[in-house]
């Protein structure tokens, strides 16, 4: 009797964060993803010379985590605010890490061919991050 003893590659799929934005439903590749933020309201502070899609910044373990508003960044329209809100904390393979971005719910986790079976589910792009958003504002001039 002969006792095969080689190990085979177990070969997992890419797994996936699902959660709602608005109307729209985003997964966030599990491997970009830091951890999952509850955050209250009361404890951001906001950044009112940035961008504003940038909801602001919250201490968080030990560091400060900058917070997007996901929602108003994919469709240009604010999200409602609630008193304690989830973000996605981004990882170093996102391109943005420690970035949090924030979304309406989360719907549970998904691989690769639930995503290409289900055409309402978009990917995650880290190309919406644009530069711009980091540069400070001006003060609006004043109207006479």
């Amino acid at each position: 009797m002969e006792i095969n003893t080689s190990i085979e590659p177990v070969v997992l799929e890419n797994q996936y964060i699902l959660t709602q934005v608005g109307t729209r439903r985003i997964a966030f590749p599990a491997e970009s993803v830091a951890g999952i933020l509850l955050v209250e309201r009361a404890r951001v502070l906001s950044l009112p010379f940035y961008h504003e899609v940038i909801l602001g910044i919250v201490h968080h373990q030990g560091q400060l985590v900058t917070l997007i508003t996901f929602q108003q960044l994919l469709e240009g329209t604010p999200s409602y605010s609630r008193e304690v809100f989830n973000a996605i904390q981004l990882g170093k393979e996102s391109g943005a890490p420690g970035l949090g971005l924030v979304v309406d719910r989360l719907l549970g986790n998904c691989g690769e061919d639930q995503i290409s079976a289900n055409s309402d589910i978009e990917k995650f792009q880290p190309h919406l991050l644009k530069p711009e958003l980091w540069q400070p504002q001006r003060w609006a001039s004043p109207t006479t």
